[in-house]
């Protein structure tokens, strides 16, 4: 019988996952323990990753304790996650100045590097009704983000800012050494509803700065075929993954087949993406957008609507998006409620486009299509390596002949199976099976998100030494573990 582990041997990628997984205080209290859990603490990679919060009742000692945090771990950080509430009539001047000053104390560091940053839904039209402290947080954000040097992800979706606002901050990116850094921007619903900047020359120049941009997620509305040119010109062998939401109002303003087709022959790598939520997009032609010569590897449908509002559109969409894009389409999700009669349109979709590999369907459809579509992957006619149907409202009956058919026709999905009345369910409630690369099946289980989400509290003095390198933990020389108050926030 092998003998037990003591705690001084848990190996230190262990520890150190376990310290990844607790909030600040929590990781201070185990850094005081022993010397080895003290040396742990000085690993760099603990300290990647800081959201800030500003709220209204503490937004000023936040700016201190957050400030604090960066003379003694800002030059570990690399994500940096913001967070301003909600402020109110009564908060907004403060919160806003509490920003101002500890974006300000990141701008006067040098060794802060920071490599992604996060704006988390600022919704700046419903919440900073106050221009003087809108002013100072967009004027605090645009003079940060010039300063950083390494700066390669930024994720701006949800911001909903004014157009002169929204420009200062894409200028800001689109100047110094960030508009060769950048290669993720997430500009979803940056600006405000219903707004169109491609008629503003200075949201065009700013857009176009952009040299190594690898990932562009934005809405369709923010382009035109004037932009989709520009981007082809400037970044022909940088940009794999274009893409688009479709909401509100997009008639007139489609973007033409020709530049298409020139974005396809000047951009070989890159791959359009396209969301569409057919409830909230108006007009009553969904194929307006999607024309000749766009490149679209996948489409990501959703709708809420009742039957007769939308079933039409529907079923003359998915016939569209079977003849026009059989040869690109590679992915295929589609979350609709209460729709009836699109079994034999989606059918038509799937035997016209061969290509699709992941298939994600959550609908009202009938036995026999669930069966069809199975036998097209048994046939051939499918080229799924993951298939995902979630289908309600089928009786016991239905179930038994599905699952009859199922462990015959999907043994050639190799990655993921998933076939029920809902999204994990199992025997009559459906069956999923995970295939990992080796062939092995698992049972499926949900992972969480392994993101640390910091919230700093308070913090005790400890005394470690920083390592740059993620991989280098180092003994500091004897620490001692005196209680210290002198960090005590």
């Amino acid at each position: 019988m092998a003998a037990p582990i003591s705690w001084n041997g848990i190996p230190d990628i262990a520890l150190i996952l376990i310290y990844s997984s607790l909030p600040d205080q929590d990781r201070l209290n185990i850094a005081c323990t022993c010397k080895n859990w003290n040396r742990l603490f000085s690993s760099a990679k603990l300290w990647r990753h800081r959201r800030v919060v500003f709220n209204a009742k503490s937004s000023e000692e936040t700016a201190e304790r957050e400030i604090k945090f960066l003379e003694k771990f800002g030059h570990c950080l690399y994500r940096l996650t913001l967070n301003l509430g909600r402020p109110t009539f009564k908060s907004c001047l403060t919160i806003s100045r509490s920003v101002e000053k500890y974006l300000n104390r990141i701008c006067s560091r040098n060794d802060i590097q920071i490599r992604d940053l996060d704006l988390e839904s600022l919704h700046m039209e419903q919440h900073w009704h106050f221009i003087l402290s809108r002013g100072r947080v967009v004027s605090a954000l645009s003079k940060m983000i010039r300063k950083q040097k390494f700066l390669e992800c930024v994720y701006m979706a949800g911001t909903r800012m004014r157009l002169i606002d929204g420009c200062r901050i894409l200028e800001a990116l689109a100047k110094g050494r960030t508009k060769n850094t950048v290669k993720t921007l997430y500009m979803e619903d940056f600006f405000e509803t219903n707004m169109f900047p491609f008629r503003t020359q200075r949201y065009v120049n700013a857009m176009a700065k952009f040299l190594a941009l690898e990932e562009l997620h934005i809405n369709y509305r923010y382009l035109s075929s004037e932009m989709l040119r520009n981007i082809a010109n400037t970044l022909p062998k940088h940009l794999v993954n274009l893409s688009l939401v479709l909401e509100g109002d997009i008639r007139g303003i489609e973007i033409r087949s020709d530049a298409w087709m020139e974005f396809s022959e000047k951009c070989p790598l890159a791959t359009v993406g396209a969301y569409l939520c057919t409830t909230i997009l108006r007009g009553n032609d969904l194929r307006t957008a999607f024309v000749r010569g766009l490149p679209l590897n996948q489409i990501y449908l959703t709708s809420w609507a009742r039957v007769d509002e939308t079933e039409q559109r529907l079923s003359i969409f998915l016939r569209h998006l079977g003849n026009m894009y059989n040869i690109t389409l590679e992915n295929f999700a589609m979350f609709f409620e209460h729709h009836e009669h699109i079994d034999y349109d989606l059918l038509f979709l799937l035997r016209k486009c061969r290509r699709i590999k992941d298939l994600c369907i959550q609908a009202r459809l009938s036995a026999d299509t669930v069966i069809n579509i199975m036998k097209l992957q048994h046939q051939g006619k499918l080229a799924l390596t993951s298939i995902n149907l979630t289908i309600p409202g089928l009786s016991s009956d239905d179930w038994h002949r599905i699952d009859q058919e199922k462990e015959r026709l999907l043994t050639n999905v190799v990655e993921y199976v998933h076939v029920g009345p809902n999204e994990f369910g199992s025997s009559i409630g459906g069956s999923t099976i995970t295939i990992d690369d080796e062939g092995q099946a698992d049972d499926f289980q949900n992972g969480g998100d392994d993101a640390d989400i910091l919230n700093f509290h308070n913090i005790i003095d400890v005394n470690v030494e920083i390592s740059d390198d993620e991989n280098d933990i180092f003994q500091p020389p004897d620490p001692g573990h005196e209680d210290d108050d002198e960090f005590l926030i």
